[in-house]
């Protein structure tokens, strides 16, 4: 679609992804609101919509200019960059058969389940998951139309499928990003090793995607995240060159619903690293139109742009999402000295480590250096995202970074976004300047050096955390499932002919997931219906086959049969931790390490 209407060579890598979402997630709302059925027949035909309107406005707009070919060293660095940045996860999660063990994987796991069983991968619709009464909600479910249209197990599914969505748009993103940083100044420079030294850096770095969806389970927004790089290079492409801002602006559109499927805290990045951009170009037109003598449009401009910034911003402030994320804090909150420190030497939130620290002071140097040559963009971008991460590190007072949950981690990932593009043409500038001394080979061999020295000890950083968030071990908090419990999980459905009623903290909400066993809280932070509210205020009646009527009646209509303990759940939270110590008076249907599934008694006796 992107070759189509003239978006082509490594932009069109970098915005695909993006792009892709954007079509299916769209797709499956139509679907739904047609009454089709979510799948690949329906995924197809949202592809080939796509392709019709973007040959349309292809034959409308004219012939695109020629892209010049990717250098093949930048071709081997972007190579090296997906390798560097998925394999080591990859190795360590054990098996594609392994969970998880993070609440937000439970619950894209759960969303995964809902999508196959009711056919619809709306985001009109996928908040359901988050109702006791299963009304529709929105919610947003790009990433989840695509995920779910891949075979296999589901922790298989959800592991490759995060690997995929948090590491190709990543890393082919930073590549682009960091061609459009140098072209935004020099628009005809070829900018060779530039792209290729910014895939090698997105693959090395550990303020990633690929850590946000490993560490905290964030996968949608990792996904959201790592589109960001490749379509703020589109719009910083758009921005600089007049002619093709008509098709430009609407693989930009769709690159941005795409983004907004997936996380919506994905567009608000692109609009605040985009902002500079904007500004600059805005400026220089308004400047244009003062020196052409046209006073009255050189100031409206300006002001009809920022008017319409701030109402964007406002309705968002507005809406549903904010007041679902506004309320969240990002832990201990740091002093602004500690803050300050910890972003500038690239030891943030999300795995800090020796090569994050090394991109965070190169990035910084590009930055100073630029800006005092009068290229003060990429500078201007990095205090953007410096500026929202030291927010959310001291507590999200001033309410910036109030839309990324005030989460230092997921705003890591926004740092990351500007300083591994910036660092990697700051070090290909530095190494064009030692060439005359070093020779032609020195600097590559200096670089590759380095580049080694940061791998090793950062990729084995990286295995073992990996690893300690994978393991089934029992006695490894905190877990959702041991490996005796996963086998467990796996029988449940040929033993069970009923509903159960579990923590979503114990391994309740993951037998729905991976097993798509019934149960009453397939995810926590659910709003309770009527008949659980009851069912919960009367457990321990429920348990010992002595509850009302009224109660009985509510257990029916759930059609709780059984009930599912586990003596070291996940976290413990008060509103669900009586399923997991109240006696009950039946037989115990199945049980491994500390969890297991008891009958529940005939209700009221």
């Amino acid at each position: 679609m992107l070759r189509l209407v003239g978006v082509r060579g490594l932009l069109a890598l970098a915005v695909a992804p993006a792009c892709s979402t954007g079509t299916l997630g769209a797709g499956a709302v139509l679907a739904q609101l047609v009454g089709v059925r979510w799948g690949l027949p329906a995924a197809l035909g949202s592809v080939a919509i796509g392709v019709a309107l973007a040959a349309v406005l292809g034959r409308l707009v004219g012939a695109a200019e020629p892209v010049p070919r990717t250098p093949t060293a930048d071709r081997v660095g972007i190579g090296a960059g997906v390798l560097l940045a998925a394999v080591p996860s990859l190795l360590a999660t054990g098996s594609l058969d392994t969970p998880l063990q993070r609440w937000d994987a439970v619950f894209h796991l759960s969303a995964l389940r809902l999508v196959a069983e009711s056919g619809s991968a709306s985001s009109l619709t996928l908040g359901s998951l988050s109702y006791g009464d299963g009304r529709a909600s929105p919610y947003p479910a790009g990433w989840h139309a695509l995920a779910s249209l891949l075979p296999g197990a589901p922790t298989a599914v959800l592991t490759l499928g995060a690997t995929v969505t948090a590491v190709l748009p990543w890393v082919l993103g930073c590549a682009a990003l960091a061609v459009q940083l140098v072209r935004w100044y020099r628009p005809d420079t070829v900018a060779t090793g530039v792209a290729g030294t910014a895939g090698v850096l997105a693959g090395v770095a550990s303020a990633t995607p690929t850590g946000l969806w490993v560490g905290w389970g964030h996968v949608p927004n990792a996904a959201a995240l790592a589109m960001v790089p490749g379509v703020l290079a589109l719009a910083l492409r758009v921005l600089r060159t007049p002619a093709e801002r008509v098709p430009g602006g609407v693989a930009l559109a769709v690159a941005l619903l795409g983004i907004g499927l997936a996380h919506p805290n994905g567009v608000l990045t692109w609009g605040a690293l985009a902002l500079p951009a904007v500004v600059a170009v805005v400026a220089a037109a308004s400047r244009a139109l003062l020196g052409a003598g046209r006073r009255l449009p050189a100031v409206a401009l300006p002001v009809l742009v920022a008017a319409a910034a701030c109402a964007v911003v406002a309705g968002l402030l507005a809406s549903p999402l904010a007041a679902a994320v506004t309320g969240y804090t990002g832990g201990s909150p740091r002093s602004l000295g500690r803050a300050v420190l910890d972003v500038v030497t690239g030891q943030y939130v999300l795995w800090p480590s020796l090569a994050g620290g090394a991109v965070a002071l190169a990035a910084l140097l590009a930055a100073v250096v630029g800006g005092a040559r009068g290229r003060w963009l990429g500078a201007a971008m990095l205090g953007v995202a410096w500026l929202l991460y030291l927010d959310a590190a001291t507590g999200g007072g001033t309410g910036l970074s109030g839309m990324w949950y005030s989460s230092p981690a997921r705003l890591s990932v926004v740092v990351g976004i500007v300083a591994v593009p910036l660092a990697a043409t700051g070090g290909v500038a530095l190494a064009e300047a030692l060439r005359p001394r070093l020779g032609s080979l020195g600097p590559a061999l200096a670089a590759g050096l380095l580049v080694l020295l940061l791998t090793v000890p950062t990729v084995a950083q990286r295995v073992g955390r990996t690893a300690s968030v994978y393991d089934l071990e029992p006695g490894h908090p905190p877990q959702f499932v041991t490996a005796g419990e996963l086998a467990m999980i796996g029988e449940l459905p040929d033993r069970l002919d009923g509903v159960v009623l579990g923590s979503p903290f114990s391994g309740a909400s993951s037998a729905y997931g991976l097993a798509g066993v019934p149960v009453v809280f397939p995810v926590a932070g659910q709003v309770w219906s009527a008949d659980q509210e009851l069912v919960m205020t009367h457990l321990a009646d429920v348990a010992a086959g002595t509850a009302a009527a009224e109660v009985c009646a509510a257990v029916e209509r759930l059609g709780v049969r059984y009930l599912y303990q586990d003596a070291a759940p996940y976290q413990v939270d008060h509103r669900y931790s009586e399923l997991d110590t109240v006696e009950v008076a039946g037989d115990v249907v199945a049980q491994a390490d500390t969890a297991r599934v008891v009958e529940l008694p005939a209700c009221g006796g």
